[in-house]
């Protein structure tokens, strides 16, 4: 998870042979009529539903650099095509069904992520906000990673318990009283473990061959790690490997 900018909603959301409208008009012109409907959830899906999702995913890509919103691995225009994910759960939150910054590309990995969360709120209590949208918080601030490949939320970091708490159950089951609770993301699945960890084999490999002679130097990691981070599209699972780089694997656990 890592902070998105998201300037320029797409100039036109509709389907090809149909008159163009910006995604801020299709908002607008839903935001209009969505009190007087009788289902809401129902009519917010159909409006969503109506809109070109292939023009929605061509700006998101930009915006997230072709990696996963949450898991952070690469995503493509392939089949199946990477999921367009509603931060805040579309059945919750009628006045957000069309709202660009709710809207974020998550890869269609069974058992995680958006498969995963499904209309889950990414929250702890239901009395409790959601987390802030990835446009408003950076999440690479707060989260680390283990050398093997594990996620985490950092201590030491400026974070609310409600926020905490909400992370904590973002990545990994939680154990609630007498009852246990499903991870809404599951970002420590095996698989994305796994993956990581192969990730992070693969950044060492590339720093030892590129400084066969001698020994990388703090600013040759950091400058590495900044060119990762600039990068268009980003590496998947860059966050690990940036942790790497900067030597702050297993940091504040």
């Amino acid at each position: 998870m890592r902070r998105v900018s998201k300037p320029w909603p797409p100039a036109n959301v509709s389907p090809d042979g149909q008159e163009a409208c910006t995604c801020a008009r299709a908002e607008q012109d839903y935001l209009a009529v969505l009190p007087t409907a009788q289902d809401r959830t129902a009519f917010a899906r159909s409006q969503f539903d109506r809109l070109d999702k292939a023009k929605l995913r061509e700006v998101m890509y930009q915006e997230q650099r072709s990696i996963c919103i949450y898991c952070e691995r690469g995503i493509e225009e392939s089949h199946p095509a990477p999921r367009i994910d509603h931060w805040k759960p579309l059945s919750g939150n009628h006045d957000h069904a069309l709202c660009w910054k709710n809207l974020y590309l998550s890869c269609p990995t069974p058992g995680t992520c958006d498969d995963a969360k499904g209309q889950r709120p990414l929250k702890w209590d239901d009395a409790d906000p959601d987390l802030p949208w990835a446009v408003d918080f950076a999440y690479e601030d707060v989260l680390g990673f283990t050398s093997r490949g594990e996620i985490y939320v950092r201590s030491g970091t400026n974070l609310d318990n409600a926020r905490r708490k909400a992370l904590e159950l973002a990545i990994d089951d939680r154990q609630d009283g007498d009852r246990k609770r499903a991870a809404i993301l599951n970002l420590n699945h095996p698989t994305l473990v796994a993956a990581r960890a192969a990730a992070l084999d693969s950044e060492r490999t590339r720093l030892q061959k590129e400084f066969e002679t001698r020994t990388a130097s703090r600013d040759d990691r950091a400058e590495r790690a900044s060119g990762l981070v600039a990068g268009n599209p980003l590496p998947q699972f860059v966050s690990i490997r940036v942790a790497w780089l900067k030597k702050t694997l297993g940091k504040g656990r």
